[in-house]
Formats: structure tokens, sequence, C-alpha cells
């Protein structure tokens, strides 16, 4: 049996191991007001966090608690600049929600993923709309 490699697999694992630029960020989750462009510790954010945020992907409404991995980095990485970009949060609790949470990287890098999204029981089914 041959496991045939689907086109354009390298070109995607490189890209997942890459620093991501603000600018990519910003392109990518449109909900992240550009104002924070400038800041150094969205410069560090993308740079720390550039292969979860690629994997990143909005939940719908139905996802509730059981939200798959690429879910939950977008609420863990995204949701507090989106809050803030609709008006909901103030500008200084924002950036230091993102500096303690790159803290929290920093303590253990290798494994901080793995901490972000919850353990799931043997045969719970997976999370999304029926």
């Amino acid at each position: 049996m041959q496991i045939r490699r689907p086109p354009g697999l390298e070109q995607r694992g490189c890209a997942a191991t890459t620093p991501m630029s603000v600018d990519e960020f910003l392109a990518r989750f449109p909900e992240v007001p550009r104002d924070l462009r400038d800041e150094p510790t969205l410069k560090e954010y993308t740079r720390a966090f550039g292969p979860l945020l690629r994997l990143a992907e909005k939940p719908t409404p139905c996802m509730r608690d059981g939200a798959d991995a690429q879910h939950v980095f977008y609420l863990r990485l995204v949701n507090d600049l989106a809050i803030y970009g609709i008006g909901l949060a103030k500008r200084d609790r924002t950036l230091a929600r993102l500096s303690a949470l790159l803290e929290q990287y920093r303590q253990q890098p290798a494994t901080f993923a793995c901490t972000l999204v919850p353990r799931r029981t043997t045969g719970t089914p997976r999370a999304g709309c029926a």
C-alpha cells in the first residue's frame, strides 16, 4: 500500500515553522484592529505563536465547549484582540493579556500548545454542527 502526499504538503510544512509577520496576522484575522500594528508586544506575539495562529480558525456558534484544537487556538490567541477590536476591552488590558500569555509560553515553549487544548476523553464525539 502506498500513501500519497497531497500537492503542496512540503510548502505548508515549511510555512508552519517560519515566524508570522504582523502584517500576515492582520490580513489573516481582519477582526484584529490595525492600531496595534506597531506594538512590540504584538510583534513578539506573532513571532512566538505564528505556527499556532496559522492553524487557528474562528469557531462557529454551534461549537460550544467541545471545540477542536484549531478553534481553541483562535479562542485563546485571537479572541481577546477581537474583543478589543469591537470596543469591549481597553488597549492596555488587552496588551497585558498578550504579555501574560507570552510569559506562560516562555515558561514551557515545547508543550505550550498542549496546555491550550483541553483533554478529551476517549469516545467523545467531535464538536460541531449536526
